[in-house]
């Protein structure tokens, strides 16, 4: 065994295990040995092991199966014994219509000249039974060549195509609903969430604003954070303590955060057109009265300007909540 240490040189634990059990060589074992002797770690790692090792030699053996279970088991093999003895009589008995696989003098002969003699009918149709699938114009033959192959596992061969068949197709229409599910799942999602119109609204409502309908534009934004946020929450009513938020805040700029001297969440926020001037329209609570609300416009100019500086305040107005 090839000898291998830390960075400490102490033994490793398989080696330790190894020289308790003899494996090691003597020039190893006698080097393991000496730090045994002096390495406090080591021997007391020795010491467990010799621990464990009588703790596993006490261990109880095997429990004996119980007699009834063993009785069913052996019940079970001689069944399956008695139904592979039964087994080729069964596949005999349904392959009717396929030549017998060891000719038999009797059923060959029925099926020939009754006045020839038996061992003159026998050997050749024998040997044209077993050279050739069936001979045109039989008796036998009459179901006519659209069937293939008349070999002895023709007929299981067929029939274990139908189970594939069948399942193929259930698979098939599995699929097609579990696609025709999601389909429609992610249709009236995108049709009927209020957060995707939320957001919608935000960032496509560009009409024109002035001082005078701006307390209008806030009630509408407000109105709309409200209802997106009672989809998640319920229960609640109107009060005014509950907050106008979905689960995700307004996206705002962090300049136009910025130029609003405010470090709070805003209750919503819209890009919009304010005196012919592109601007944001952001409503924060009032820091003292919740049934008040601050709206600011700032200047969207400052998303683009390099280097980044706070928007510049255009006005700010406090209006009572919806």
């Amino acid at each position: 065994m090839t000898s291998s240490t830390d960075t400490d040189e102490h033994p490793e634990v398989a080696e330790i295990s190894a020289l308790t059990e003899g494996l090691l060589s003597p020039s190893r074992a006698v080097d393991v040995r000496t730090h045994l002797a002096s390495c406090v770690l080591c021997a007391d790692v020795s010491t467990s092991l010799e621990e464990i090792r009588s703790l596993l030699g006490t261990l109880p053996g095997p429990v004996r199966m119980p007699a009834d279970i063993a009785g069913r088991i052996d019940a079970a093999l001689a069944a399956e014994a008695l139904l592979d003895a039964t087994a080729p009589e069964a596949v005999a008995d349904v392959s009717r219509e396929t030549p017998d696989p060891d000719p038999a003098p009797t059923p060959v002969s029925r099926e020939t000249v009754d006045d020839a003699p038996a061992s003159d009918t026998v050997r050749p149709l024998s040997k044209s039974s077993t050279a050739t699938d069936r001979p045109a114009g039989r008796p036998r033959g009459a179901t006519g060549p659209g069937r293939g192959s008349t070999g002895p596992g023709a007929r299981p061969g067929r029939s274990r195509r139908w189970p594939k068949v069948v399942l193929g197709g259930a698979c098939a229409a599995a699929v097609i609903g579990i696609g025709s599910f999601f389909i429609q799942g992610g249709s009236s999602g995108d049709h009927g969430d209020p957060g995707t119109q939320a957001h919608a609204s935000q960032s496509s409502g560009n009409s024109t604003l002035s001082s005078g309908t701006l307390k209008d534009r806030v009630h509408e934004l407000l109105a709309d954070r409200k209802s997106t946020a009672s989809n998640g929450v319920t229960g609640q009513g109107n009060s005014p303590d509950v907050p106008l938020r979905a689960d995700d805040d307004p996206n705002v700029p962090s300049c136009v955060q910025s130029g609003t001297g405010r470090k709070e969440p805003a209750l919503a926020a819209q890009q919009d057109t304010y005196d012919g001037q592109t601007a944001y329209i952001v409503v924060l609570p009032h820091p003292s009265d919740s049934s008040l609300v601050d709206a600011f416009v700032i200047d969207a100019s400052c998303v683009s300007a390099s280097p980044p500086s706070p928007g510049e305040l255009l006005v700010t107005r406090t209006y009572p909540r919806p």
